[in-house]
């Protein structure tokens, strides 16, 4: 059991890790960010317990930091763990674990494991629309990310038939300038040229 002055001491060092992390985050210095969090987690977990709310909050920051660093090995099996968490604290359809699925989705693709990657993605998605809705802003941007792993995947017809219902869809609910429909009319725009259909 932690004693009232010994959780006032976690609160004040709490306090001080977000307000460094946050810092950190803001200047684009990812890995210490990660390292920042990190330290915190251990102790935290001894006095609180391992799915505390705070405890949790920790791991998906020191995870989003190391994905943003570029070390995607690092962050899957945290944001899978997470996920995992989450489900079993909030259930399955829960934003946080819906996120964390996503996000290890996205490391996979980014290590190469696409495959992986696509069938975790379209999983997420289903339980998004159900949730929802096709054209939630985590929706938008997984369906923008199944439409990019086709494409890095050598499947230009399947990221095209894709990523163009996407779009219209993107600019009928948020107009042209939405930052995913900008981004898919390039890569659609690049599309047209190289299958030569218009």
């Amino acid at each position: 059991m932690v004693s009232p002055p010994e959780r006032e001491l976690l609160r004040q060092q709490l306090r001080e890790v977000d307000e460094h992390y946050i810092a950190l985050m803001g200047e684009e210095r990812y890995t210490q960010a990660a390292e920042v969090a990190g330290e915190m987690i251990e102790p935290l977990a001894r006095a609180l317990g391992s799915e505390n709310k705070a405890v949790l909050r920790l791991r998906r920051r020191r995870a989003i930091s190391r994905q943003l660093a570029g070390d995607h090995r690092a962050a899957l099996p945290e944001f899978e763990a997470l996920a995992e968490a989450f489900t079993r604290i909030n259930g399955p359809t829960s934003d946080a674990a819906r996120d964390c699925r996503a996000q290890a989705a996205r490391c996979r693709g980014e290590l190469g494991q696409a495959t992986e990657a696509l069938a975790e993605l379209r999983a997420v998605l289903d339980v998004e629309r159900a949730v929802e809705s096709d054209v939630s802003d985590a929706a938008l941007e997984i369906r923008r990310d199944i439409g990019m792993l086709l494409l890095s995947q050598g499947s230009p017809e399947q990221a095209w038939a894709y990523l163009e219902p996407l779009y219209e869809d993107v600019t009928l609910v948020h107009g042209p300038h939405h930052e995913v429909a900008i981004e898919v009319a390039e890569v659609l725009a690049m599309l047209r040229r190289e299958l030569g259909s218009g």
